[in-house]
């Protein structure tokens, strides 16, 4: 069976449609009118590949961390798909599309403007990710002592980073979206039936995190 994921925390935009472990289309976006491109390309994925919303295994969106607007963009679509046609619900956070590749305790950092920056903890296992925190908000004191313990920090805001915390800079490394993290993460969290509450869905905003 088929199941879509959304993401739209960052710059960048997400659809992910999949069946089982294999991509069968991937879109990406940015720069646009979210709330009327996000619908118009999902209302394309689904008619070019002949795929019947009502028969997805599970709908899938980001909490972020991420803007106030993109982030409820998302998970609006994702809730009201999810409602109408009784699909399980799966929320992840774009934290888990990072990796280093390679064996290695690692950090997940996003920039949270002013508020410091969201960061995850993990580590990688002959190519599987374990995660060792829940995405969590610090202030500028509290991630400089955990990243002086780290050997590595994973991030898509590099240079805002470097500038944040320059004494650790040549910890910070880039890397690239990966969308088959994200589904390994929502199909293990699909097997073990974690669905999400359409009426509890918490979002982490890039100014800190609230509930939507």
């Amino acid at each position: 069976m088929k199941a879509l994921i959304i993401d739209t925390s960052l710059e960048i935009s997400h659809i992910i449609l999949l069946q089982d472990y294999e991509i069968i289309y991937f879109k990406k976006f940015e720069n646009v009118n979210l709330s009327k491109e996000l619908f118009t390309n999902l209302e394309k994925i689904l008619h070019d590949t002949k795929t019947d919303i009502s028969t997805l295994k599970y709908i899938a969106a980001s909490i972020g961390p991420g803007s106030f607007t993109s982030l409820r963009v998302g998970a609006t679509i994702a809730k009201t798909f999810s409602y109408a046609k009784n699909i399980p619900l799966i929320s992840f956070t774009s934290m888990q599309a990072f990796r280093p590749h390679f064996d290695t305790k690692f950090i997940v950092a996003f920039d949270a403007k002013s508020e410091g920056i969201f960061i995850i903890e993990a580590e990688e296992i002959n190519e599987k990710i374990n995660y060792l925190s829940k995405p969590k908000l610090m202030n500028i004191e509290e991630a400089t002592a955990l990243i002086e313990k780290t050997k590595i920090v994973i991030t898509p805001h590099i240079d805002i980073l470097k500038e944040k915390f320059e004494i650790f800079k040549n910890k910070f490394q880039k890397r690239s979206f990966d969308p088959h993290l994200l589904i390994d993460v929502t199909n293990n969290l699909f097997s073990n039936k974690k669905f999400e509450d359409i009426n509890n869905f918490k979002l982490l905003y890039l100014r800190g995190p609230k509930h939507s």
